[in-house]
């Protein structure tokens, strides 16, 4: 019989997930005591089902890992290293034990960041605010996006347009199961499969995000809320004027036909960053992908050598 959370309530669950889960040695005081930090970095990210995901994706484990890997992201972002988790866990009841326990072996997979602390209250659905703490050690010379300087090459790390239609092409696949991720369905294509992985499997750029670092590279973001919307950003910190430049060996085969779209579609958890045109960041998998000007913190768009105006920048948490 599976148990649900309310059958051994918070205490009894909490006690379940230390057993579970050696990595959670520093859970059980009232706060989390860390060795000292020499510049933190800190950020904070909140999902809720219904709006962020879906348990029904896939399983359990997956989703845990990757809710991690979206808020790793930010640290990515920055250069920095990332060492520590907390946990805000808002949970239904009457979800079961063991798809919490399989949730947390995501949360815990990395063997480089330690959960090491957090909250557990009853909620109408399954909510979970992550905070992570990095290491940022020489505060000078983190990645910010006030740092884009005109001439800067503009640079991303991977390809675009794992989000887009992912809902729909989840709902069409009847979810993603299995170690192995395979669709329910057998509906989709070879592409769309590959898509959904992406999508399913972020991978933040940590260790990249150093490297660019102590390359010389000072300006970057994690592309989370759409390309289009990143870009701005780095246009309205720096005050200069962007410029990119888009074609379709850009993005996951799936998307390739809706390019403006996938752009915008965010949840990528790649870098985009600049740097000066003297740099070549080709051999650790990254492709040019615009440039920075003097100008006003506009952005300014080519699809294929043609500009184009675009509609939706990216994602917005407010926008009904």
């Amino acid at each position: 019989m599976n148990q649900r959370i309310s059958d051994i309530g918070e205490r009894g669950l909490i006690r379940r997930l230390r057993k579970k889960f050696p990595s959670l040695y520093a859970i059980g005081d009232d706060s989390a005591v860390l060795p000292g930090i020499q510049c933190p970095v800190v950020t904070t990210d909140s999902f809720y089902e219904g709006t962020h995901f879906h348990r029904w994706w896939a399983p359990p484990k997956i989703l845990g890992r990757r809710l991690l890997e979206a808020a790793l992201s930010d640290i990515a972002a920055m250069g920095a290293r990332a060492e520590w988790v907390l946990a805000a866990l808002s949970i239904d009841p009457g979800i079961g034990v063991d798809w919490i326990e399989d949730f947390y072996r995501g949360l815990t997979e990395r063997e480089d960041v330690i959960l090491v602390g957090g909250e557990t209250v009853r909620g109408e659905r399954l909510g979970i605010t992550l905070t992570v703490i990095g290491e940022g050690e020489e505060r000078d010379t983190l990645l910010r996006r006030s740092s884009l300087r005109s001439g800067d090459n503009l640079w991303i790390s991977d390809l675009l347009g794992r989000a887009l239609d992912a809902p729909e092409k989840l709902e069409k696949a009847g979810g993603l199961h299995g170690e192995n991720l395979k669709s329910r369905s057998g509906l989709l294509s070879r592409a769309e499969l590959e898509q959904l992985k992406a999508f399913l499997q972020p991978r933040a750029e940590l260790e990249l995000g150093i490297e660019l670092r102590k390359m010389g590279v000072r300006c970057a973001i994690d592309i989370s809320d759409g390309l289009f919307s990143e870009a701005a950003h780095l246009s309205l910190e720096s005050s200069v004027d962007t410029i990119l430049e888009i074609d379709e060996t850009m993005f996951f085969d799936s998307v390739k036909d809706k390019p403006l779209a996938a752009s915008a579609a965010g949840e990528d958890y790649v870098l985009l960053f600049g740097a000066p045109a003297g740099l070549d960041f080709s051999s650790v998998g990254c492709s040019i992908i615009g440039r920075a000007e003097t100008g006003n913190g506009e952005t300014t768009v080519f699809l294929n050598g043609e500009r184009v105006s675009i509609g939706a920048k990216g994602y917005d948490h407010m926008e009904v």
